[in-house]
């Protein structure tokens, strides 16, 4: 670890010439624009996923029974249809499970033999290695890439005047406008409706204004390609390269979908809610009406006057333009779209200028390295889903959005990084995403000192890692900053370990760890219906709130809490500011909410595995949450007397509950009769005490996220409902 004090002792000079050259003002309004800037787009990241992370590219918005079937989860490969393993990716998937000691060709390989082979193989895969249609809101952060590159390096590399922050998330957030916000409300029928009101609210004038413009603009645009008079149309200049860049974002997002040859294998299921919304899936190139509208729609636009040609034409022209032109002409062709190296991705992306010239590793701190790792993430985690109804790019993103909300002015563009390249790694790595991701990838793309923080974050084989790392940043002296973690030499000879745990978390590890928790908690207290097996019952819920993520979880919370305690006694005891304590208050409150209202949850369905009343789980609840009540009366009114085993084999009778193991009151050891165990209930209990003792010593103001600005009878409203329906 660097020597804190050496590294303080660097940085004085430079604050004190800064003031003496009386550049200091000119910094300031500089660096307040950049968090204008930042807090814009996270914004923007938070309302795609707020608004659209149930559209599919082609598809549009799906039913809750297409976003039930794609969560993850491990299926047998002889499961799979014969369809999708004759595909370039399931050609790879099934080399990779019948052959994992080869490295083949996977074209020079007989499919037929390897699948007469499968009626008696047991080999499963992850869900998430299967082709889908990509998340609709992977096209807004292709655009956002597409945008900032003309933005730096258009005009020949001199930089696009013209072209601002505001009108990049005017066009990023424009799908967003008349769509319910997720978010803004518990209850489905309470959700509010994007509007102009809203977005202002969100982003500013500048922002509305330029979306005005833009849908005016884009308008005349679609009216002149529908009467083949594109080439008459003489729109302004930056807003005739947003439009180019929007369709060949969507462009790029259909190709996907067409080289892997996604809606020919689709379920009977879903194929018939395609042909109810009049989308084509018969034929053996059902998607090629999508790909070959959306090609002669981008092609249109690039032609468009005034389109930057060297940073948005040019790039798009050589790669993705071409290769959909001749997967037109043939359909055999079709295939050059996907894989590691398509066309389709691969291509596109390497050539984009942001990609191609912009040094991450030097500029690890900056709004162009976040765009970037939105990239980096939505290319490997396309196919994520997780067990929720959230895909895996929404959750990230999610995660970074919230960051920014909770620490206001003391958000760094490196936290948010971090944020959503943290599953990257795990997630995008063969065995579970079908690619190869690793920390080396992220270190040569992004540089050592982020490389190292998702290293942080990366899961790693042991599942007390993280659990000794968090001990670990509870031990430590104070919180330590990541510039003070990382920014030393220049990482030529580092060596990345996941979840390394003798290094404690760094600030912005912290932070993330504590989100990501809270909003797999979030997305559990929304979406219980989704879930299945294990995770629709007490046992696995509450052991995973309390043993997995809680273990990590509470040292952290811990340490925020003296950080913040200290400062409270004596301001000048620590090297936070006062902006940057005053977000971490904010911080706990909303992961002490979120971990309340999933114990709140988690009680319902306690409730139901028993057969409990209405009044009866209202008082399970009451007494839970009750800190006069000790534990010996708690063990025996609740455990002892309302949680009684007669109920208990009554819902196993009646099929609510498949057995004992399930209920959080028994063990779940596998090959073992289960045996009564309360012990992981009355510790869940008393950590649920301990949080509130921790508000009640910090004197800790409520969370002002929407999301959790919520009580535990609206909760109990949303799991009723969900269950129902």
């Amino acid at each position: 670890m660097v020597d804190r004090g050496a590294i303080t002792h660097r940085l004085k000079p430079v604050c004190a010439l800064r003031m003496k050259t009386g550049t200091n003002s000119f910094l300031q309004k500089h660096q307040q624009d950049s968090k204008t800037d930042l807090g814009n787009l996270l914004r923007a990241y938070n309302l795609l996923v707020a608004t659209r992370d149930d559209e599919r590219t082609i598809a549009g918005t799906v039913s809750r029974n297409w976003l039930h079937s794609e969560r993850e989860d491990f299926v047998k490969l002889s499961d799979v249809g014969s369809g999708v393993l004759r595909t370039v990716r399931g050609r790879e998937i099934l080399c990779d499970v019948m052959m994992p000691d080869l490295d083949v060709n996977v074209d020079q390989i007989s499919i037929d033999s390897l699948l007469m082979q499968l009626p008696g193989c047991d080999k499963q895969v992850n869900s998430n290695c299967l082709p889908k249609l990509e998340p609709s809101i992977a096209a807004d952060l292709l655009l956002g890439v597409f945008l900032l590159g003309v933005k730096k390096y258009g005009n020949r590399r001199r930089g696009s005047v013209k072209l601002d922050h505001d009108l990049i998330v005017a066009a990023m957030v424009r799908e967003t406008l008349g769509r319910v916000d997720r978010y803004s409300a518990v209850l489905p029928g309470k959700y509010r409706v994007v509007d102009l009101e809203a977005l202002e609210e969100l982003f500013g004038n500048n922002v509305v204004g330029h979306l005005q413009a833009l849908m005016k603009h884009h308008a005349e645009f679609l009216d002149a390609f529908n009467n083949n008079r594109t080439g008459t149309l003489d729109l302004p200049r930056p807003y005739a390269t947003v439009i180019a860049a929007i369709h060949a974002s969507q462009l790029r997002l259909v190709a996907r979908a067409a080289g892997d040859n996604i809606l020919a294998n689709l379920s009977d299921d879903k194929k018939s809610e395609l042909k109810a919304a009049g989308i084509p899936v018969e034929g053996l190139f059902p998607e090629r009406p999508a790909l070959e509208l959306h090609y002669r729609q981008t092609r249109a636009a690039l032609a468009l006057n005034g389109v930057e040609y060297g940073a948005l034409a040019e790039p798009l022209e050589q790669t993705l333009m071409i290769a959909v032109a001749d997967a037109l002409d043939d359909s055999a062709k079709r295939r050059r779209l996907v894989g590691r190296r398509g066309k389709a991705v691969c291509d596109v992306h390497n050539s984009l200028p942001l990609v191609e010239l912009f040094d991450a590793a030097e500029n690890y701190n900056s709004l162009e390295t976040v765009h970037l790792a939105a990239l980096e993430m939505m290319q490997y985690l396309e196919k994520g889903r997780r067990k929720s109804a959230c895909t895996m790019v929404g959750h990230s993103l999610r995660i970074a959005s919230v960051a920014e909300h909770l620490l206001g002015p003391a958000m760094e563009p490196s936290y948010a990084t971090i944020a959503i390249l943290h599953d990257v790694v795990e997630d995008g790595s063969r065995h579970i995403a079908g690619y190869d991701q690793s920390l080396g990838n992220i270190k040569r793309r992004f540089g050592g000192p982020l490389a190292a923080m998702v290293s942080e974050l990366t899961d790693a084989e042991s599942s007390l890692a993280a659990h000794k790392k968090a001990e670990a940043t509870l031990n430590c002296e104070s919180l330590i900053l990541a510039h003070q973690q990382y920014t030393c030499d220049r990482f030529t000879e580092m060596t990345l370990q996941p979840t390394a745990t003798h290094e404690p978390y760094t600030l912005g590890g912290i932070i993330t760890k504590i989100i990501d928790t809270a909003i797999s908690e979030e997305e559990g207290i929304r979406d219980p219906d989704i879930m299945s097996g294990w995770w629709r019952h007490s046992g696995v819920r509450i052991y995973w709130a309390y043993h997995v993520r809680g273990r990590v979880v509470r040292p952290l919370l811990m340490k925020l809490a003296k950080e913040i305690e200290c400062f409270q006694n004596d301001p000048t005891s620590t090297e936070l500011s006062e902006v940057l304590i005053e977000g971490l208050q904010r911080v706990v409150s909303f992961s002490v909410e979120s971990s309340d209202h999933y114990a709140v949850q988690n009680l319902a369905i306690l409730a139901d595995e028993y057969g409990l009343t209405t009044t009866e789980r209202e008082q399970l609840i009451d007494i839970f949450f009750d800190e006069s009540i000790d534990q010996q009366t708690f063990t025996r009114s609740i455990v002892d007397e309302l949680l009684c085993d007669e109920r208990l084999k009554q819902s196993i009778e009646n099929g609510i509950v498949p057995a004992e193991s399930y209920v959080t009151l028994y063990t779940k050891y596998p090959g073992r009769v289960p045996q009564p165990d309360h012990s992981t209930f009355v510790m869940y209990r008393n950590a649920a005490l301990q949080r509130r003792e921790i508000v009640r010593r910090l004197a800790l103001p409520a969370s002002t996220d929407a999301a959790h600005a919520i009580t535990a009878g609206e909760v109990i409203s949303l799991y009723d409902y969900r269950k129902a329906a």
